[in-house]
């Protein structure tokens, strides 16, 4: 699929291989930007008749394809460094709206 050729090439043209990137920080502003579009166009692509039809179903897989990925990323991070809280909890709330970005792909793509 795309999504893999994307997070390969954000890899090897990062900061961290090629360093092809000239502005890291504008580029996580950019990523916050698509982040909050993308939240936008989920909510403008919601169909308020097929979430009837799926109903409560669909309301479960929609809680656990958020809350899990949440709760997995805490869980992580609380075993590797337990003393550190806060950091446990901003790893567990970025794995959130990357889950939502990975399940629209795929969406998409289906």
């Amino acid at each position: 699929p795309s999504l893999v050729g994307e997070i390969f090439t954000g890899i090897l043209l990062g900061p961290n291989l090629a360093s092809y990137v000239p502005s890291p920080i504008s580029f996580v502003m950019l990523g916050e930007i698509g982040l909050i579009l993308l939240v936008i166009e989920a909510g403008i692509d919601i169909d308020l008749t097929t979430l009837k039809l799926i109903g409560s179903r669909g309301m479960l897989i929609a809680i656990v394809g958020s809350v899990l990925p949440i709760g997995i990323a805490l869980v992580i991070a609380i075993a590797l460094d337990p003393t550190n809280i806060q950091s446990a909890i901003a790893a567990g709330a970025c794995f959130g709206p990357t889950s939502l970005g990975i399940a629209m792909n795929i969406l998409r793509q289906a």
